[in-house]
């Protein structure tokens, strides 16, 4: 091997290197481009369950209420400023909507289906807003009027509009909430970042919660960096900056109950293209209590109340 082909085998290994460490400088943020398109499907959740049940009389009451929320949305991005906020350009392919408790009549919509094409709901697939998305994932609302003025105002369809597109829905199904706090640091695998949030909305002991984010690797794949992340939160004493004023009553209704949770979530993102994968949380709360009553018999259990809440956030590129 003559000295050129060396010189050129060691060049081209310093590019090597330098690219593959490119992998490892990848910034944890969003990189959107002008005239880039995505698809997407979202879905929220929420749901409370209650349970009580009197062992000596054999009785039993069950109770479950919650909303879900199914979105197939095309993500258009129109322009990215000096400071990499993007405005996109949001239109809606398919929407899907179930809610329901003991208080009001269960509702379902599902634009897929025939009857869903019946409903006021369905004038919905194919309109359009604008939001702004941030580097780190945040969202504002920027142009919804047409979406929002879409369905006869005050009429039940209308109503459930209203609620799908409001400011804080619309941030809610937008926004990436493991960026925001993920800084410029973060470039290899095992590094962390910590957010203090507090828990989801219709939880029914407000808590905040310390979720730590892990990057579990970032891995080349053809010309693009992705990235893993998982996450992991525990009850925290720290207070979220959105968390509301505990009550009193609140204080002395969590002391009643036994109480266990489970917060976990993961993300998969391309650094180079600054496209979500995926991304997912959930939250699983429960509260439990017993009491034997008076009449208790020996061959009978304690009468126990059992309290759940479980909270979802669920984003796919399905395109």
């Amino acid at each position: 091997m003559n000295s050129q082909k060396v010189i050129a085998i060691v060049i081209l290994g310093v590019i090597l290197s330098v690219l593959a460490g490119c992998v490892q400088n990848a910034e944890m943020k969003l990189n959107l481009s002008p005239q880039s398109q995505t698809t997407y499907r979202v879905i929220t959740e929420t749901g409370k369950d209650y349970a009580f049940v009197q062992p000596s009389i054999d009785k039993t009451k069950k109770q479950h209420s919650g909303s879900r929320v199914e979105m197939v949305f095309t993500q258009k991005i129109e322009a990215v400023n000096a400071k990499g906020d993007a405005t996109a350009d949001i239109t809606i392919k398919e929407l899907k909507y179930q809610s329901g408790s003991a208080k009001e009549e269960a509702f379902a919509f599902d634009s897929t289906t025939e009857s869903g094409k019946d409903s006021p709901l369905s004038a919905l697939i194919g309109r359009s807003y604008k939001i702004k998305i941030s580097p780190d994932g945040q969202v504002e609302p920027l142009d919804v009027q047409a979406v929002r003025s879409t369905i006869k105002a005050g009429s039940p369809a209308g109503k459930i509009a209203d609620k799908l597109f409001s400011n804080s829905e619309i941030k809610t199904r937008h926004q990436v909430l493991a960026l925001v706090d993920a800084g410029k640091s973060i470039k290899n695998k095992g590094d962390k970042w910590i957010s203090i949030a507090s828990a989801s909305e219709g939880m029914l002991i407000p808590k905040s919660f310390e979720k730590v984010y892990t990057v579990d690797g970032v891995k080349t794949q053809g010309s693009d960096k992705i990235a893993t992340v998982s996450m992991l939160a525990l009850p925290s004493s720290k207070r979220a900056e959105d968390m509301p004023k505990e009550e009193p009553q609140v204080s002395f209704f969590s002391k009643m109950f036994d109480e266990k949770s489970n917060y976990t979530g993961q993300m998969v993102i391309n650094l180079t293209n600054g496209q979500i994968i995926s991304y997912q949380e959930i939250l699983k709360a429960e509260w439990f209590a017993a009491e034997s009553p008076e009449e208790q018999k020996t061959d009978k259990g304690p009468d126990n109340l059992t309290m759940g809440f479980m909270s979802l956030y669920s984003i796919e590129k399905v395109d």
